[in-house]
């Protein structure tokens, strides 16, 4: 059950930015999937969240449009880099969290960026990307812990529903 939470919150993630916040204008909107990714390396334990990272990375990939893999291996690393934060650091903290969200907008976002330089086809100066990841880490800095309390709130109450589907089911396989 936990799988399919996770996967429909990875979906739902995915379109919503691809589709409803995709616009003209000139706000840089982050990549959504940055504070979910800290969430599965906060939260779950790799054989819970790589599947769920792999999909989610390739889907973000194929979406996109931009290099494939770039999100899938940003992703892998930010996961990896997370997991070997809460080593150090307690995982809970209120003021961590929020500034191991940061950490991963700024990584994801610069890791795309130095892609589009390197991969451009003309000459792109390194210095006109700093306005975009500037505000990407801006925008991350503020609605990411948000993010993070939905992603936790919605966990309790997907653990909520299957023990209590589960509690259910066993009550009815006893005579």
């Amino acid at each position: 059950m936990i799988y399919g939470y996770h996967l429909m919150l990875c979906l739902f993630l995915i379109i919503f930015q691809t589709t409803l916040l995709v616009g003209g204008g000139t706000v840089h909107l982050y990549d959504l999937l940055a504070p979910f990714v800290v969430y599965l390396g906060v939260y779950h334990l790799p054989r819970r969240a790589i599947p769920v990272l792999v999909l989610g990375g390739l889907a973000m990939d194929g979406i996109s449009g931009g290099v494939f893999g770039v999100h899938l291996t940003a992703y892998l690393w930010m996961y990896v880099g997370v997991r070997w934060a809460i080593q150090f650091l307690q995982a809970g903290n209120v003021i961590l969290l929020p500034l191991m969200v940061t950490a991963g907008i700024v990584f994801e976002s610069l890791v795309v960026a130095f892609s589009a330089v390197v991969l451009a086809s003309a000459p792109w100066p390194v210095e006109s990307m700093f306005p975009v990841v500037s505000a990407q880490v801006l925008w991350g800095a503020v609605t990411g812990p948000f993010l993070m309390l939905f992603f936790i709130r919605g966990q309790k109450v997907v653990d909520r529903a299957s023990k209590s589907f589960y509690a259910e089911k066993g009550h009815l396989r006893k005579p």
